[in-house]
């Protein structure tokens, strides 16, 4: 038996050792057979003790966690080598295997091991363990509280009484073997029994209400012990300790964790937070199933929100909230926290097997976020949201050749982090709401509630959701797709293929008024690879005769293995339009005789049209010009008509295609100035609207925001004279108006010297809001020289320290990569601390991530060659690939422009 101190150490160099080999290794291993990362079926867990202790101590720099865990598994097969996931940790020791049912007949441990490759702490028996019998073990092990705010770590924060510290956890996706031993996948769902250690002027909380706590006065140290847990998967297990302090309703069920500071600012979203509870529980016709709800405000920005079960975590300002907030922020909190609520139903009650399918729960609480919210605070419009931020968002993120279907295969914990993107959570919710309508509401409903009453607490497949879709329909003998269409094979073609369709109506040769109308798969990617893609797609459509826009079920169906379907229509309809609330996942091209009548209805009377469908049809008409489909001639002259449109969601997708236009056009610098030009002519009738106040009510504050800034940015004058008066207002300390926030900070750094950029700075450091954090960033990157700020402000810092650490990475790079000058700014960047990235725990996701932002932007010859440089200092074969796969966008983008760089200025006429 090898299990000594001696045995540990060599234990923890063999994992150091093969961490520092592992980049060097993956190398290897690209041209090898694959690894198999899972761990092995001989055995699997059926309980979980888990004793935790944090030792935080400042003064002499300790900061770490000791522990133990006790595991009953189950004997699945004859074997004499458990294998458990583990990363980071020092195993000190692991005991003899008890029989449990005899409690005798210890099986001894002939050694352990850690791989660090796989992330698994392999034990080695003397003897095999039986089959159908269970044993019980204890693993010992410490480790360092994290700085990556992944696993078990801690967070300082000042606070008015000095500087103080949390130690809490973050177990998602993959993160719960960087604080103890155990079986880390999500097939596997097991009680716990959690037990943690405090210093007596602390608390702790769990999973689980708390039963008992013993103090020790002498040692000044306490231990809570928690209830026992539902089964549950390893991500979902949560604990943190804190001297934070709590606001709780009257029945003591759900109660607010924060710093005291803070703790009366709770009140406004302790007063949602039972409404938002009330909502899921009557969608899912399924009480919340844990005696208590715990709200914790972390101060720190983009860094939380985790739904663990019974505890859910967030940043700090959504749950200090008030009705003077800003309505961003409202609408930010109340989805903030009703998405984690949701999760407590989808993902935590049900959970899928692997993460494969992580898509399944990530969508669905996606849209049902929205759906719920919406039903809540119906004057906010968050159906018309959905369609700007998802919806739209997910069309044009999956219309390039190098996307990825749904599901997908995901071998290792880095594939698993990585897998949380655009199309495993936009697209999803897109594709949940088709189906909403493909089925109609009340059958969507009773459908997830079957689903929900059969799997709960346990796994399921995609499949098995489709089932309960195909059986709450046939009970009632309904049909889609007009028959023979099950909802399983209508949803897997959609989520077990990559991109989407164009559907292309086009009228029927005899002149009857008839349609034909057929689908190919659509794509951006220039060249375009040609595929056979299809897809089972209901349509939906009106005509000018009928104006119907609320019939949002399919009457029409087009299958994979169609050529085509006719659609009979009466001869003198008028114009047609298909995706009635672009409630379909595609996109839709006519006849130019169509296009032409469409363009006349809305520069005539465009109320006539649905604003989700004026919004569909600008954003259709710019991709398809762009992809070679229609002539740029059309989407132009769909631009007139906005000189009739008062809405901000046509607006803000119009602007979505000008800004990447000019882009593009920033490589060739006199064809730039002439859309630039165009775009002016746009913004001059935008700015009238905005300043009388024409568009819109309360809940489109927002989108008014994002379209004045639009408008100040391409120097409309009287715009930029009202910004600049409003700055100098605010620079006196004075307050504005907050939808003129975002214009009035461009243009005063426009103007500004290292004087002003530093209040700007101080400005974003103090203020609480996100979103007002965010309109501070993008305002630094409208200084001239960005460059010199970065050096000089330390905008971006890969130290952890510093309000924009590494957690905050991903928020700069999003918003200072929004001007030509921030652009280069942040390239530099990457290129100059790649290497230091890359060391980061997080680092190949976060230069991937600041990769891709800067993709989308790049133009010139000399942001690109800086790509290519970036491209090429990518050391390992992964880095390389998703170099290589997003470096495709470039290229692609720019052979775009290269194409239609006349057309473009032949279609505004200059």
């Amino acid at each position: 038996m090898v299990s000594d101190r001696s045995k540990c150490v060599a234990c923890l160099l063999l994992c150091w050792l093969s961490a520092t080999l592992t980049l060097g290794s993956q190398d290897v291993q690209d041209v090898q057979d694959p690894i198999d990362y899972g761990l092995p079926d001989h055995t699997e867990p059926v309980s979980y003790a888990l004793s935790m202790r944090p030792v935080i101590n400042p003064v002499n720099g300790t900061y770490t966690f000791n522990g133990s865990v006790e595991v009953v598994i189950s004997a699945v097969r004859y074997t004499t080598v458990v294998v458990l996931n583990s990363k980071d940790l020092i195993v000190s020791s692991v005991s003899g295997f008890e029989d449990v049912r005899t409690g005798r007949h210890a099986v001894a441990v002939e050694g352990f091991e850690c791989d660090a490759l796989r992330e698994q702490l392999i034990v080695t028996l003397a003897r095999s363990l039986v089959p159908t019998r269970f044993y019980r073990f204890t693993v010992q092990f410490s480790g360092t509280l994290r700085n990556d705010f992944t696993g078990f770590h801690k967070y300082f924060y000042d606070s008015t009484n000095g500087s103080r510290w949390i130690a809490l956890t973050q177990f998602k996706p993959v993160y719960a073997r960087r604080a103890f031993p155990c079986y880390d996948e999500l097939k596997f769902k097991t009680p716990f029994k959690i037990s943690i250690a405090r210093q007596i002027k602390h608390f702790s909380l769990s999973n689980m209400p708390l039963i008992l706590t013993e103090i020790n006065p002498r040692s000044g140290w306490a231990w809570d012990h928690f209830e026992t847990t539902k089964p549950i998967p390893t991500f979902l297990v949560a604990f943190m300790v804190s001297d934070f302090d709590r606001n709780a309703l009257n029945d003591e069920s759900i109660a607010m964790y924060t710093r005291k500071e803070f703790i009366e600012n709770t009140a406004y979203m302790m007063k949602k937070v039972p409404q938002l509870l009330e909502s899921v529980e009557k969608f899912t016709e399924i009480q919340y199933m844990l005696p208590k709800l715990d709200l914790v405000g972390v101060p720190l920005l983009d860094a939380y929100n985790m739904e663990n079960w019974g505890l859910n975590s967030y940043e700090e300002f959504y749950v200090t909230l008030s009705n003077n907030s800003e309505m961003e922020d409202k609408i930010s909190g109340i989805m903030t926290v009703l998405h984690a609520i949701l999760r407590q139903w989808f993902g935590n009650m049900v959970t899928t097997p692997t993460w494969d399918f992580s898509w399944l729960n990530e969508g669905m609480c996606n849209y049902l976020n929205y759906y719920l919210a919406d039903t809540i605070e119906p004057g906010w419009n968050l159906h018309e949201r959905f369609i700007e931020n998802v919806h739209q968002r997910a069309l044009t993120w999956d219309q390039y050749d190098d996307t990825h279907p749904l599901t997908l295969p995901r071998l290792n914990s880095e594939e698993i982090i990585d897998g949380f993107d655009v199309i495993t959570i936009d697209k999803s919710a897109a594709l949940f709401r088709m189906l909403k309508h493909a089925v109609g509401e009340s059958y969507f409903k009773m459908s997830l509630n079957k689903y929900l009453d059969d799997f709960a607490y346990a796994e399921a497949l995609p499949r098995d959701l489709w089932s309960a879709f195909d059986n709450m329909l046939y009970d009632d003998d309904v049909e889609i797709g007009g028959g023979n269409v099950t909802v399983e094979a209508y949803m897997r073609t959609w989520t077990e293929q990559a991109g989407y369709p164009l559907i292309d109506v086009q009228p029927a040769a005899d002149g009857s008024g008839a349609v034909i109308v057929t689908q190919e798969h659509f794509s951006l990617s220039v060249p375009r690879q040609t595929n056979g893609t299809k897809w089972f797609v209901g349509l939906t459509y009106t005509t000018e005769r009928t104006g119907d826009f609320d019939q949002v079920t399919p009457t029409v169906w087009l299958k994979p293995e169609d050529e085509q379907t006719i659609v009979p229509m009466a001869v003198d309809s008028g114009w047609t339009i298909f995706n009635i609330q672009s409630t379909g996942f595609y996109r839709v091209n006519y006849d130019q005789k169509n296009w032409k009548l469409l363009l006349i209805q809305l520069i005539t009377e465009p109320d006539r049209i649905h604003v989700l469908n004026r919004a569909q049809i600008v954003d259709d008409a710019y991709h398809l010009s762009m992809a070679n489909v229609v002539p740029y001639d059309y989407y132009i002259s769909l631009l007139e008509y906005l000189l009739m449109e008062d809405h901000v969601v046509p607006w803000n997708t119009a602007v979505n295609g000008l800004s990447s236009t000019l882009d593009g056009l920033r490589r060739y610098p006199a064809e730039h100035r002439k859309f630039e030009e165009y775009a002016n002519g746009l913004a001059e009738i935008l700015y009238d609207k905005l300043a009388a106040n024409k568009m819109g009510d309360e809940s489109t504050k927002i989108g008014r925001s994002r379209l004045l800034a639009w408008t100040c940015k391409l120097g409309n004058s009287r715009c930029r004279t009202s910004a600049l008066k409003h700055f100098d207002a605010w620079a006196d300390g004075h307050g504005i108006p907050p939808e003129t926030e975002e214009a009035a900070f461009c243009e005063g750094m426009k103007k500004g010297d290292f004087t002003v950029w530093s209040k700007m700075y101080k400005f974003y450091t103090a203020v609480r809001s996100p979103s007002r954090k965010k309109i501070a960033l993008r305002a630094l990157a409208c200084a001239e020289d960005v460059e010199t700020l970065f050096k000089r402000l330390r905008l971006l810092r890969l130290d952890g320290t510093g309000p924009a650490g590494t957690n905050n990475f991903r928020t700069v790079f999003e918003n200072v990569a929004t001007t030509s000058q921030g652009v280069r700014a942040l390239a530099d960047f990457l290129l100059r601390e790649l290497d230091v990235i890359l060391a980061l725990d997080d680092g190949h996701r976060l230069a991937t991530f600041a990769y891709s932002v800067l993709a989308s932007k790049v133009a010139m010859d000399d942001e690109i060659r800086t790509m290519n440089e970036i491209r090429a200092a990518a050391r390992s074969t992964r880095l390389k690939s998703a170099f290589d796969q997003i470096h495709e966008r470039i290229e692609s983008n720019s052979k775009w422009i290269e194409r239609d760089l006349k057309k473009i200025i032949r279609a505004i006429g200059k």
